[in-house]
């Protein structure tokens, strides 16, 4: 008899630290009434990021949900190397989270589910390539299917590098990046693919718990595919969000609204990094998207004409290196973001530099005025430990020293190149992107490829 009760509780212990606790009855995996929300966090963390994944992990179980009408679904795949806890797994699990008894640990305590679409066995062991849009487009039918609410959230989570479009020489060493780095298959998700993969799955919320999240070429790519996008312009830490103080917040709403999840995401963001100079957090009504870029473009264009000699570039280009808020990767190459807001009211205070003639000057300011109502509208709420507002990003061109661009762009960020899968901001953009024929009403041919 003591043999058998010590061969259970080293089977009991074995399961309870292999990852999927399983003292949780999961053959009722999905059943729930009235189920106001479904979130889907999806944890790309087969790279250096997977310690951070852990610890994010447990700031989810570390929340008192009760009987708080949403259940929260994440993909969480692993790496060989960075982390040896929990088991030391490595593969991809799907797991649906569950309030851990002892609050914050170092234990993933939540069961590991079943997912058909994905092949996902909680006794299985499968390893996902998240960089693939199919798996991130498969997960969403089977929340939608296993877990149906009245709204869906989803959250992408791990590394981010704003625009970067689709590469075809598959290495992870590559810069052509977007989102999902998975380092198992030296591979990434581009801006389109991601777009692709949630076009039409009727989520409500998208937010990017990633580096340069909150940039107009992403906010434009998804645009038609939540009401609400919740992202940072710049770099942010590898503790990204918050995740016990989000929910702890979130669920103290009384209408558990897509307004209320954004301002809680923006709450939680400025309490952990208020003491960050460069952070930021930015809530986008995506429905605004398209007139932000419509009004983007028009002031650009309207830059981008009245630049008629040298001296105007360089005005325009001196501000924008030196003077406009920037965010970029300290180890070069490193893509160059500004703020769409600083940029504005920088070009606009210049105008007198830029052009003498006075109807150009007026052409600006009303382009300017139109720009900034089109933030106002587009960005209902952000927050800057700097003070500033309407926090939204572009890019700009690649550097390779803090003040110093690179020599061309890369080819899928100019308009009628060859480069495949180019973002949906590239391809309509009319005043903002350069062109394989640079064209005089484009503001970054005008910075740097027109001669004068």
């Amino acid at each position: 008899m003591k043999n058998i009760f010590f061969v259970f509780i080293l089977v009991f212990i074995l399961l309870a630290f292999s990852g999927c606790y399983l003292d949780i009855n999961t053959e009722t995996q999905g059943q729930s009434a009235g189920r106001k929300w479904t979130f889907i966090i999806y944890m790309a963390a087969d790279n250096d990021l997977e310690s951070a994944g852990i610890s994010n992990f447990n700031e989810l179980e570390a929340v008192r949900y009760g009987s708080a009408p949403i259940s929260i679904l994440v993909l969480f795949d692993r790496s060989p190397y960075f982390d040896m806890t929990n088991g030391n797994w490595s593969d991809t699990r799907l797991f649906e989270i569950k309030s851990a008894p002892s609050g914050l640990s170092s234990t993933i305590y939540s069961p590991c589910l079943d997912c058909p679409e994905l092949g996902l066995s909680r006794n299985g062991e499968t390893e996902l390539n998240t960089a693939d849009p199919l798996v991130l487009s498969r997960l969403i039918d089977f929340a939608k299917r296993v877990y149906p609410a009245e709204h869906y959230a989803l959250i992408m989570w791990g590394h981010g590098t704003g625009w970067r479009g689709r590469t075809d020489a598959g290495t992870h060493n590559n810069p052509h990046k977007a989102v999902a780095i998975d380092d198992s298959s030296g591979q990434y998700m581009s801006l389109p693919s991601f777009g692709r993969a949630i076009a039409g799955k009727g989520l409500s919320f998208i937010g990017f718990d990633t580096c340069y999240g909150a940039i107009l070429e992403i906010a434009y790519q998804i645009r038609n595919d939540a009401s609400l996008f919740v992202g940072s312009e710049g770099e942010i830490l590898s503790s990204g969000w918050n995740y016990t103080a989000l929910f702890n917040d979130f669920l103290q709403k009384h209408s558990l609204s897509t307004a209320d999840l954004g301002n809680s995401i923006q709450y939680q963001y400025s309490q952990r990094y208020g003491g960050l100079s460069n952070a930021t957090i930015t809530q986008i009504q995506l429905s605004q998207v398209g007139n932000l870029f419509t009004k983007f473009n028009d002031f650009s264009g309207v830059i981008a004409d009245s630049i008629t000699t040298l001296s105007s570039r360089n005005a325009v280009l001196d501000q924008i290196l030196h003077n406009v808020e920037k965010h970029f990767f300290t180890t070069f190459p490193s893509d160059l973001y500004i703020d769409i807001h600083d940029l504005n009211l920088k070009l606009t205070a210049i105008r007198a530099n830029i052009t003498s003639d006075t109807g150009r000057q007026q052409a600006i300011l009303n382009a300017a005025n139109e720009l900034e109502t089109a933030l106002s509208l587009a960005i209902p709420s952000s927050w800057a430990q700097n003070g500033t507002t309407s926090k939204i990003g572009v890019h700009v061109i690649p550097l390779q020293g803090a003040v110093v661009p690179a020599s061309s762009h890369e080819p899928a960020y100019i308009k009628g190149s060859m480069a495949l899968d180019k973002s949906a901001f590239v391809e309509n953009s009319l005043h903002w992107v350069p062109n394989s024929v640079p064209q005089s009403g484009s503001l970054l041919d005008k910075l740097f490829y027109w001669s004068f």
